[in-house]
């Protein structure tokens, strides 16, 4: 449930902070005052995307914060989303006026997306002339699962659907590939031989210039290093001279770390001197070796112009990827039929599952028609008809192989049609309430908003809606925006919005309603402007009913 939400800078609604209680809460107020705004803040901090942009232009940023209980049975989410559970869980949204923002759960950064998630999970709004069930079919199903209470089997129905579309767009890439024709076989085979036969070694080719480099400068290369070991090895060499160095610094303490120093420096020189008389000892004019490398060097560098690539392993791999191209050329057929049969195999897995999802949808379709039809009754609709019907849809989606359908008649002898057709304003408040009254039965959701939901009824059956709504709320917190005497007098928080001019701008602000000021409101809602005493007296009835 909602325990407390806060608003800063948010269109009228500059520095708000209201305190919700469990139960049934009713927030009234004039046309105008703030009520839809408050509506869209709270929308807002449970993932709504920035439509209209509602912000005081002086101030950096609008700022809405909720704090909510949270039960144990959401805590995998938190863990999924590695956020800190808190059975008292801060949420808070920074909107900036250029309209980016940014949210946070128990201060921890969230995207958009996991923000929304975590709302429909938590709280339920059904804005003012909503009539999303009634149009959409994802919602449709979703309220027929939840009574249905077939959750499993329309995980296990969408896991198996996932795995089918795989296989069938898995069959669509071996169908693109297709089978190569005997011509283009013959050219691949033709350079899979040149590349075979080339034997190539990875890092070949650099060994090669290397060596190739060596052979072409023998009499350079052997005049460096004869010359190099002279000056290392010969009487007034470098090895001497430093020999001589460490001679005249030894005998003295003084010059320890320096003699350490040319020790080092002995060594290192010594070392190279044997590597340049290893090279020495190597060389020798090869003219026939040159030959065979710079041949070898050439067919390398053929290839790689041939096959537009920049080096030996990009040979490789295009090696290994023409012998690829027709293994799975050859093997066409093959694979096609295995993969066909795995398709054949997972369809038949699918029609069971959704032989049990839809077993279970229609076995509790008979109970949401008697339920509903009972409380359009208690309503006032005596003649009320209500049907969901399910048929085949001809082939699988994302839930189920049928498609769903309300149907409604209001009066009596009139014909079952989409309920979106035919139910008028007030008609269409009631069966809409009927539907949540069982919805709220089943579902997660802790906390339902209604936005004027009983618009276009009045006298007793506002009365009626309204202790339906009482009956809600033992379960669930409900808020429900209302302009009803009789539905304001069933709540056990009344919030009252109001509108004034503060120096040069309007404000809006949110109360809540002492006993004697309840009596005050409700006497409004029922007289209009002029509160009267009989006004008051029929407040005073309806809050003590």
């Amino acid at each position: 449930m909602i325990k407390s939400l806060k608003i800063k800078n948010y269109a009228l609604l500059k520095d708000i902070f209201i305190d919700f209680k469990e139960g049934f809460t009713v927030i009234s107020g004039v046309t105008g005052s703030g009520k839809s705004i408050m509506l869209d803040a709270l929308s807002l901090l449970l993932g709504k995307r920035v439509e209209r942009l509602t912000i005081d232009d002086n101030v950096p940023k609008s700022i809405i914060e909720g704090v909510f209980f949270i039960d144990q049975s959401k805590k995998s989410f938190f863990e999924s989303h590695n956020i800190d559970f808190d059975e008292e869980t801060v949420i808070r949204r920074e909107i900036n006026s250029n309209g980016k923002s940014r949210a946070f759960i128990n201060d921890t950064p969230v995207l958009l997306s996991v923000l929304a998630i975590f709302g429909q999970r938590i709280i339920e709004i059904h804005a003012q002339h909503q009539s999303i069930l009634f149009k959409d079919e994802i919602a449709q199903f979703t309220f027929i699962d939840n009574l249905a209470k077939s959750d499993n089997e329309l995980f296990a129905y969408k896991e198996s659907f996932k795995i089918y579309n795989k296989l069938k767009s898995e069959l669509n890439i071996i169908n693109d590939s297709g089978t190569l024709s005997e011509s283009e076989l013959d050219f691949l085979r033709y350079q899979l031989d040149e590349l075979e036969e080339a034997n190539l070694l990875a890092g070949e080719k650099e060994v090669l210039e290397r060596k190739i480099l060596l052979l072409e400068n023998v009499e350079g290369i052997a005049k460096a290093v004869s010359d190099s070991e002279s000056l290392f090895n010969n009487e007034k060499g470098v090895i001497s001279q430093v020999s001589s160095i460490k001679r005249k610094l030894v005998d003295f303490d003084v010059f320890g770390d320096l003699s350490d120093r040319i020790d080092g420096i002995l060594i290192e020189v010594n070392d190279i001197s044997a590597e340049l008389s290893s090279i020495f000892s190597d060389l020798e004019a090869n003219p026939d070796e040159l030959s065979r490398l710079n041949k070898r060097l050439d067919l390398i560098n053929t290839l790689l112009h041939k096959h537009k690539k920049q080096s030996v392993i990009d040979l490789i791999d295009y090696k290994d990827k023409i012998k690829h191209k027709i293994s799975v050329s050859l093997s066409f057929d093959k694979q096609l039929n295995n993969k066909q049969i795995q398709i054949d195999q997972q369809y038949i897995i699918l029609g069971k599952l959704v032989l049990d999802l839809n077993e279970k949808r229609n076995k509790v379709l008979p109970e949401v028609k008697r339920d509903i039809e009972l409380y359009l009754r208690k309503l006032g609709m005596q003649f009320a008809n209500f049907e969901v019907k399910i048929d085949p849809f001809g082939s699988y989606h994302d839930l189920g192989n049928t498609k769903v359908q309300f149907l409604f008649s209001a009066n009596k002898g009139s014909e079952l049609q989409p309920m979106s057709k035919v139910a008028s304003g007030g008609e269409l408040s009631r069966l809409m309430l009927a539907i949540k009254y069982i919805s709220a039965q089943s579902s997660e959701v802790s906390t339902l908003v209604f936005d004027e939901i009983d618009s276009g009824v009045s006298g007793e059956i506002a009365s009626l809606m309204g202790d339906m709504m009482l009956e809600i709320s033992r379960n669930n917190q409900l808020i429900s925006i209302s302009h009803l005497p009789q539905i304001a007098s069933k709540a056990t928080q009344h919030l009252k919005i109001t509108k004034s001019v503060v120096g040069s701008h309007t404000v809006s602000s949110v109360v809540e309603l002492s006993d004697q000021e309840r009596v005050k409101e409700i006497a409004k809602l029922l007289s209009g402007k002029e509160v009267t005493a009989a006004a008051l007296e029929n407040a005073k009835v309806l809050l003590s009913q």
